[in-house]
C-alpha cells in the first residue's frame, strides 16, 4: 500500500469518502474577487447589496466545484481506490486518491464523475425552475428583486458551464482525463494518451483565444478587456499544466521502460575469501565491470569496481584480501533484474541516501551493479 501523501495545508472541513476536505485560505479571496465581480457586473456602481449578492453567487458557484469533486471522490472509492484529499482552491478543486496500478477505466469513470454530477446538479435546478414555485423575493438576504427563482437558474447556468468546460478534450480537464483513458484503453499505451490529451489542452487554449479575439470582431466590435482577460487566465492556467503533462509523460514512458538489468553495470559475484587476483581474474572472464563481494551466507557484503582493484601492484595480488578495495553494501540492498518502471523506483527510493548502489541478481546469481548515478542519469 503506498504511502498517504503530505496533508494539504488549509482549512480541515472533516472528510468524505475516507479523505479529508480541505479549503485552501486563497479561496477566501477569490470569493471576494468573485463577490466585487459578480456586484459590478455590468458596470454598476459596487454597493453594499450588489456585494451581498455577488457573494451569494461566489458561494453557488464554489459549492458547485466542491460536489464536483466530491463526485470525483465518490467515484473513485467506488472504485476501489483510498481517496486521499478533496481540496478546493484558488483556481477551483482537485481530488487526490491512490492510483497505482489504475485502469483506463477506473480513471476514464473518475473524471467524468466530476462533469456528469455538475449536469445533475443543473438538470435538478431546471425541474426546480418548471415548478414555477420559487418566484419570492428574498427580503431577509438582500433587499430589491432578488428571488429565489434568479438564484436557482444561476446556479443551473452555472453548473452548466462547469460541465462543458470540464468536459472539453484536453489536460487538465475532466475530459481530456477521459480522452487520455480512451486512447489508453486503445492502444494499451497509458503515455500516448497522455500526449494526446495534453495536445488536446493546448488547442483548447487556442479555440478560447480564438473566440475571445474573434467572437467580437466578427460581429464588428474590438475585444474588450474583459474578454482579453479571461481568454489570459485560461491560457495562463491550462496552457503550462498541458506542457507539464507531456515533460511527465516522457519522464515516466522513460521510467517505465527501465529495469534494474537494463541499467546495471555488468558485476561478478565473488566469495569473502577471495584475493584481489581472483577477483580481477573471474571479472576478466566474465566480462564484469563490478566485483560483488558475498558473505558466508551468500548475501552481498560489499562491491568494488574492477579498476580500483587493478590499482592493487601485481605482485601483491595474491596475498591481498577484498577487504582492502571493497565499498561495504547495507544489508539488502538488492534488486532482481527484471524489477522495472515504477516498482523499481519504489524500490530504490527506501535506500535513497543510504548507498550508492544496489547488487542486481537474476535468478539467484549476481548479473550487476545499479549505480545511483547511472540511475538519475537514466530518469533525467
Amino acid at each position: 500500500m503506498t504511502p498517504e501523501p503530505q496533508a494539504t495545508r488549509g482549512i480541515r472541513l472533516g472528510s468524505a469518502f475516507g479523505g479529508r476536505i480541505v479549503i485552501q485560505p486563497s479561496t477566501l479571496l477569490m470569493l471576494a474577487v468573485l463577490a466585487l465581480f459578480f456586484g459590478t457586473n455590468n458596470g454598476q456602481e459596487l454597493t453594499r447589496r450588489g456585494f451581498t449578492i455577488g457573494l451569494i453567487l461566489a458561494v453557488l458557484l464554489f459549492v458547485s466545484v466542491f460536489l464536483h469533486e466530491l463526485a470525483h471522490a465518490a467515484a473513485a472509492r467506488a472504485l476501489g481506490r483510498q481517496v486521499h484529499e478533496v481540496v478546493i482552491t484558488l483556481w477551483g478543486g482537485h481530488t487526490s486518491f491512490d492510483a497505482r496500478g489504475i485502469t483506463p477505466r477506473v480513471a476514464g469513470l473518475t473524471a467524468i464523475a466530476g462533469p456528469v454530477a455538475n449536469l445533475a446538479i443543473a438538470g435538478i435546478a431546471w425541474g426546480v425552475l418548471a415548478t414555477g414555485a420559487l418566484d419570492v423575493t428574498l427580503i431577509d438576504l438582500v433587499e430589491g428583486d432578488v428571488t429565489a427563482y434568479l438564484l436557482v437558474r444561476y446556479l443551473a447556468w452555472a453548473n452548466l458551464v462547469l460541465a462543458i468546460f470540464n468536459a472539453l478534450p484536453g489536460i487538465p480537464m475532466d475530459g481530456g482525463r477521459v480522452l487520455e483513458s480512451i486512447v489508453w484503453g486503445v492502444t494499451g499505451d497509458r503515455y500516448r494518451g497522455v500526449i494526446v490529451a495534453a495536445w488536446g489542452g493546448r488547442v483548447v487554449v487556442l479555440g478560447v483565444i480564438a473566440v475571445a479575439v474573434g467572437g467580437p470582431l466578427a460581429t464588428g466590435r474590438a475585444p474588450t478587456w474583459a474578454d482579453l482577460l479571461w481568454a489570459a487566465l485560461v491560457a495562463i492556467i491550462l496552457w503550462p499544466a498541458a506542457t507539464q503533462a507531456l515533460r511527465a509523460a516522457k519522464f515516466l514512458r522513460q521510467r517505465d521502460a527501465l529495469s534494474a538489468g537494463s541499467i546495471a553495470v555488468p558485476a561478478l559475484g565473488v566469495t569473502y575469501t577471495a584475493s584481489v587476483s581472483q577477483a580481477i581474474a573471474g571479472a576478466d572472464a566474465a566480462g564484469a565491470r563490478e566485483v560483488v563481494v558475498l558473505g558466508a551466507d551468500g548475501t552481498p557484503a560489499g562491491h568494488f569496481p574492477v579498476d580500483i582493484a587493478r590499482q592493487v601492484p601485481e605482485e601483491d595480488r595474491d596475498s591481498t584480501q577484498l577487504t582492502s578495495v571493497v565499498m561495504p553494501l547495507p544489508r539488502g540492498a538488492e534488486v532482481p533484474a527484471s524489477l522495472g518502471g515504477e516498482d523499481l523506483v519504489d524500490a530504490l527510493r527506501q535506500w535513497w541516501g543510504k548507498t550508492d548502489g544496489w547488487v542486481v541478481r537474476d535468478g539467484g546469481r549476481v548479473t550487476g551493479v545499479a549505480r545511483l548515478s547511472d540511475v538519475m542519469e537514466a530518469l533525467r
